[in-house]
């Protein structure tokens, strides 16, 4: 990590239990950004900025 202090944004709640995924996206009980597609499939990896990926059926302008 650099050396930057500021603070990382946090999602409340606890992560999902990594031996019982639910069926679709695994955050979306923690999510504010979540809708119904979330809870039928699971997103997949998209680049965002350089180097770095994300899952996430939001629009990339509203973050």
């Amino acid at each position: 990590m650099d050396t930057n202090s500021e603070e990382l944004p946090t999602i409340p709640g606890n992560p999902p239990n990594l031996l019982h995924l639910p069926v679709g996206c695994p955050y979306q009980e923690r999510c504010h950004r979540v809708t119904s597609r979330c809870a039928q499939e699971a997103p997949a990896l998209k680049a965002f900025a350089e180097g770095r990926l994300r899952a996430c059926f939001s629009d990339m302008g509203t973050w």
